[in-house]
This record gives structure tokens, C-alpha cells and sequence, in this order.
């Protein structure tokens, strides 16, 4: 006879879990574009709903396997499988990007929604000192954690000196804060060179950067694939980054002579800004993913949730770096 334990509060346990032990850690929440649908049911080209790409989703992931080298299209598919432990709903929807006053699209955690967890850092940019970095407007200081600029106007900050290969990574992420009225407006990407035609850009809309939220940490994950960017710079095939529950919609474009097979160069970030502000910028990585796809609930309570989820993509680093793909 199975004794079911008493009542306990899951996200306690999982920030106790992710400060001792790195057993749980923050994930990004995935759901894919929703498009619209005909009379049986057949999605169209027309989209009804943007993807929600949410950061910082607390969870405790324990996989059975972490991946199977199951040949699937040529190779490149690796599967997995694992069971996800989260915090209930009522504490995951009182989160910030997950919260129903700002964001009513997202309404539970459902069927073929993904959990996207970093398998291994491929190269993190140092932001514990200001010696590769530069700014057009401010002055940089670190205090071994976070690299600061403070102010003088609207700055570039470029991080450079750097000649790394990075092709096993697929998504970048990095952690933002600002005081005053600090907006966030563009990330570039060099590989393979340091002139303009080598950068892959991501864009916000240009008279709507993001402002960000005064003395608070936002953190941004984004693909970084060309698998996006196939033919320029399109709203359609962009993607997202949240902010207390509003979707901002980033574009991409490569450069002409951009190839994310050959060595990482150089990154830069734009922000808005006036003079005595401050921006604060870490956590910078470049890192190879675990997409882990909900297939079905093993427990929903008022405690906490327990999805069984599969590893649906995943791609063979050594067949990736033969096909230059």
C-alpha cells in the first residue's frame, strides 16, 4: 500500500534543491505558435497565437534517460526521456511572465509544451571584469558577478577578443537590470569575422524597444540557429522575448558572410538611456539545450505537478559539424 505524504510546499523545496545541490534548477517555458485552424481541424498559414518562450520556470528534472541515439532523419534526432517536477499552478501563474494579469495566454502547462533545460555551457562571456569589454556612452565597472555601465547616453557595448568555436551551442542567454530608464534594444552575434556582414542580429521593433522594469533582473533566452533567419529579417519567423507577461517580437537576420559553423567573434548589445542610469548585464552563455516535450501528466495537485516528458530534438554534434549544418 502506497502511503501518499503529507502537504508541503514544492517551490520552497525546489529553490532549497537549486541552491544545495543544482538537482533543480530555472527552465524556459515553451509553446509553439498556434495557427488557425479549418472546419476539420487543419492548420492554416495563418497564425492565431505567438509562441510563449517564458524564462525561469523553477522545475526538478529526473531523467530515466537523458539521451537515446535513435537514428531519425539522417541522424539527427537524439530522444530522451524524464519525469518534470514542477510547483502547483496557482504558485507557477503567480511568477511574473507567467502571471494572468499580464499574460492570459497562458493558462497550464499542456500536451507538447516544452521544458527547455541547458545540457552543458559551450562558452560563457566573462562579465567578471571590464578588461573585453567597451562602450560608447558610460563608464564600465564589475564587481566580479555583473558588469555595469553607467550611463553618459545611449550605449553600444561590445565584448571582443575573442576567437572560440561555439557550433555546439543552440541557444543564447543572458541576464539584464537597469536603473533609470534603461531600454533594451538590440544583440548582435559575430562569427567568423567583426564586420557588419558577419552578424546575426536580433532586432526589437524599432520605435519599441524594451523598457525594462527598474531595479529587476530580466532574462532573455533565444534560439540561436540560422534555421530562422532563412530568408531575412520577418516578423513571422522571429521570436519572442517576455517581460512581465508582454511579448516583445524580435527579429533575425544573418549577415551576408555570417556562418555560425566557424568561430565566435564578437557580441553586442544596444541600449537607450540617459546620463547618471545604469545597466547591468550577466550570465551571458552560448549553451547546448534539452527540449524536454510534455507527452502526459503523471500528477496534478495542490502541491505540486508531475509531467512525463520525452526528448524530441536534439542534434548529433558530430553529424552537425560534417554537414557544416
Amino acid at each position: 500500500m502506497t502511503v501518499k505524504p503529507g502537504s508541503f510546499n514544492m517551490a520552497r523545496v525546489l529553490r532549497a534543491l537549486g541552491q544545495r545541490t543544482n538537482q533543480s534548477r530555472k527552465v524556459t517555458f515553451y509553446r509553439a505558435p498556434l495557427y488557425v485552424t479549418d472546419a476539420y481541424g487543419v492548420e492554416g498559414g495563418s497564425l492565431a497565437e505567438y509562441e510563449i518562450q517564458l524564462p525561469d520556470l523553477p522545475a526538478l528534472i529526473r531523467p530515466a534517460t537523458t539521451a537515446d541515439y535513435q537514428r531519425e532523419r539522417a541522424g539527427q534526432n537524439v530522444i530522451g526521456v524524464a519525469r518534470v517536477y514542477t510547483a502547483n499552478l496557482s504558485t507557477i501563474k503567480g511568477m511574473p511572465n507567467f502571471n494572468q494579469d499580464n499574460n492570459t495566454n497562458f493558462n497550464e502547462i499542456e500536451g507538447w509544451d516544452k521544458f527547455i533545460d541547458t545540457s552543458r555551457t559551450v562558452y560563457q562571456v566573462p562579465t567578471s571584469g571590464t578588461g573585453s569589454w567597451s562602450t560608447t556612452a558610460g563608464t564600465l565597472t564589475s564587481d566580479g558577478v555583473a558588469l555595469t555601465n553607467t550611463l553618459t547616453g545611449n550605449p553600444t557595448m561590445t565584448f571582443t577578443g575573442v576567437d572560440v568555436n561555439t557550433l555546439e551551442a543552440d541557444r543564447i542567454t543572458f541576464k539584464l537590470k537597469g536603473s533609470g530608464s534603461v531600454s533594451y534594444k538590440h544583440l548582435y552575434v559575430y562569427n567568423s569575422g567583426t564586420a557588419t556582414t558577419s552578424a546575426l542580429s536580433y532586432r526589437t521593433p524599432f520605435l519599441s524597444p524594451i523598457v525594462l522594469v527598474d531595479n529587476a533582473w530580466l532574462t532573455i533566452d533565444l534560439p540561436w540557429t540560422t534555421d530562422i533567419v532563412e530568408s531575412g529579417a520577418t516578423a513571422a519567423s522571429g521570436t519572442s522575448i517576455y517581460q512581465t507577461g508582454t511579448r516583445t517580437n524580435i527579429e533575425v537576420e544573418a549577415g551576408d558572410t555570417y556562418d555560425y559553423t566557424k568561430n565566435l567573434r564578437q557580441v553586442e548589445l544596444l541600449f537607450g538611456g540617459t546620463s547618471g542610469d545604469t545597466i547591468q548585464i550577466k550570465d551571458i552563455k552560448f549553451y547546448k539545450s534539452l527540449e524536454w516535450s510534455v507527452h502526459s501528466t503523471k500528477e496534478l495537485n495542490d502541491d505540486f505537478n508531475v509531467f512525463n516528458c520525452v526528448r524530441t530534438s536534439g542534434r548529433i554534434d558530430s553529424r552537425r559539424r560534417a554537414d557544416a549544418s
